[in-house]
Order: structure tokens, then C-alpha cells, then sequence
């Protein structure tokens, strides 16, 4: 059954959490994206709104009770045994190539398994081994994880390993309130005639994302841009040198986003805000 989304232009207030999902769209090198807010938010509403715009036009999501077959995967051990083949049952790793891995309630997951899954996505393959066998895959995906901080957080091992951090706060501009309520009652009520309703904003963000995504293999970072990132990540107080790589490939799919084909200092400063407050 496909239900239909609520459109990731009609949502109000959370342009931050918007802008961070646009730079992991156009250049998931910038790693992977935690989204953290409390319950009602639209911590989901806005991750699965965005899936549309991956390249496939789909995510894959991890449930919470996955096991790790399901996961990663299984040897077929049939075809091992009576036909002397390798051959890989492909589990969720799979189906997520190039495109969003969702997560919800990230902070609830097995923490052996959002590790390795973590760890794979910035390797780009995992292993897998049973029973004497062992099968190599290459893999190619964005996690993204969201959680509410009232429900348990995250060791910082484990927080480390996201990329780019977001905290979504609640709305409390009452006009923005009003907007919400109306705009929510009204997918609510004809869901199609709504996503219609947001079609030509939709296909203008699509075409933002494309253009980003051609623009990105060409975007230069000057010398003068590596010792700014290096400067502000080292302000920061940050072990080791996965925050600057980060907060260079942030900046470079934000500038491909502006349409240029070089970083500026505030693409530095903006991406700075989802690296480096985790």
C-alpha cells in the first residue's frame, strides 16, 4: 500500500532541520544526520517527506526489533553447500544503496547494532561471516537517525559517529501554530488534493537538489577554506580528524546548493552549526 507523505515543502518552522537533510541529499560524504526533538515536532513527518528527493525516490527504514540477518543479510548456505557458490541473501544494507537508511527512535536500537551499521556506512562495505564463510559487500547509504532526548540518549561513541547534529525545538510562534494545525487538517482531510496543492514547491526543491548534486564533483575548497574548518573544529575541541572532514564536505554540498562552484567561509560557519554542537 503507498500512503502518501506529507510534503517536505508544507512543513513549518524547521528550515535548520530542512537545510541539514538538503546537504545529506546533495552529498551524503557529509555523513551521517542525527535529528533530535521532542515528541510532535516532526522529527519523521519531515525525514520521510524528504525520501522522494534521494536518488532513488525511496529510504529503507530499520525497524526496531531488526535482527541482524534481516540487517545485513544471510549466506545461502543451500547454494554454498550443494552447488559450491558464494551467493548473499541481501538483507536492508542492500536496499538502502544510495539512498536513505531511516532510523527511528535510533536511541532504542541495539547499540551493537547501530554501531556496525554506523561504521559501514563510513567504511562503504560490511563483511559478513557464518559458518566458515565470509561474504564482502560494497554498500552506499545515508543513516539517518531521529529520537526524542526524554526517551534515552546516545553513548558519545556513538554520537560521534553521526555526521551532522539537529535539534528540532518546538514551534511557539502562535501564527506558526495556527498554520500547522490548518495545514495538518487539511493533508488530513484530502491528502492528494493537498500534496497537489504543494506540487510546483515540491518539483522547485527537486530541481534545487538536482542541480546541487551536478554542481557538487566540481565545488573547490580553497586553502584558505581547509584552515578555517580546521580552526573552527579545533575551537571546538574535537578528537580527531573525522569533524573537519565532515565540516568540509557539509559546506561544499551547501555551496553547490548556492550555485557556486567554491567554498565561502559561510558555508563553513552554517555547516559548523549540525558538526560540531555534538
Amino acid at each position: 500500500m503507498n500512503i502518501p507523505h506529507y510534503p517536505l515543502t508544507a512543513v513549518v518552522g524547521q528550515e535548520h532541520a530542512t537545510r541539514a537533510l538538503a546537504a545529506v541529499l546533495v552529498n551524503p560524504r557529509a555523513g551521517a544526520l542525527l535529528i533530535s526533538g521532542t515528541s510532535g515536532t516532526a522529527k519523521s513527518v519531515l525525514v520521510r517527506a524528504a525520501a522522494p528527493f534521494t536518488v532513488t525516490g525511496r529510504m529503507a527504514e530499520l525497524p526496531l526489533g531488526a535482527s541482524e540477518d534481516m540487517i545485513f543479510g544471510t549466506i545461502d548456505m543451500e547454494a554454498a553447500l550443494q552447488q559450491g557458490e558464494r551467493r548473499l541473501r541481501h538483507g536492508l544494507l542492500h536496499r538502502a544503496r544510495h539512498t536513505f537508511l531511516y532510523m527511528d527512535e535510533v536511541n532504542l536500537l541495539r547499540e551493537d547494532i547501530l554501531s556496525t551499521v554506523l561504521k559501514c556506512a563510513e567504511d562503504r562495505f560490511f563483511r559478513l561471516e557464518r559458518d566458515g564463510l565470509s561474504f564482502t559487500e560494497e554498500v552506499s547509504y545515508t543513516p539517518v537517525g531521529t529520537m526524542d532526548p526524554a526517551e534515552g540518549t546516545l553513548r558519545p561513541t556513538l554520537l560521534d559517529a553521526f555526521g551532522l547534529f539537529v535539534s528540532m525545538e518546538d514551534v511557539t510562534d502562535p501564527a506558526q501554530r495556527r498554520e500547522i494545525a490548518a495545514r495538518v487538517l487539511a493533508f488530513e482531510r484530502d491528502p492528494a488534493a493537498f500534496r497537489a496543492s504543494y506540487a510546483a514547491q515540491e518539483e522547485e526543491f527537486a530541481a534545487s537538489i538536482c542541480r546541487a548534486r551536478e554542481l557538487l564533483p566540481r565545488v573547490a575548497v580553497p586553502s584558505a577554506i581547509l584552515h578555517f574548518a580546521a580552526a573552527c573544529v579545533l575551537r571546538a575541541h574535537c578528537v580527531g580528524n573525522h569533524a573537519e572532514i565532515y565540516l568540509i564536505e557539509g559546506a561544499r554540498a551547501l555551496a553547490a546548493l548556492a550555485g557556486r562552484a567554491f567554498v565561502m567561509p559561510v558555508e563553513v560557519e552554517e555547516a559548523a552549526e549540525f558538526v560540531l554542537v555534538h
